[in-house]
């Protein structure tokens, strides 16, 4: 069992893995990005930051539009 680095809860690398590909369809390798350090619920977290970041930066520079009814 490995331990979170963000929550310290002990998760299974395996399930973690199995989360964040369910989550996002196979985009995002888990391996990749955490080095299995994250349980899946924490990885998932940093994830959705991570694009919402990306996606504002984006919207910034009028590559994406705002778009209103979900930015409430």
């Amino acid at each position: 069992m490995a331990t979170c680095i963000e929550c310290n809860a002990e998760f299974d690398v395996d399930d973690a893995r199995e989360a964040v590909n369910t989550e996002y369809d196979g985009d995002i390798d888990y391996d990749e990005t955490t080095e299995g350090e994250l349980c899946g619920d924490c990885s998932i977290s940093r994830f959705d930051s991570e694009i919402n970041v990306g996606r504002a930066i984006d919207m910034m520079n009028g590559d994406e539009d705002y778009d209103d009814e979900k930015y409430l």
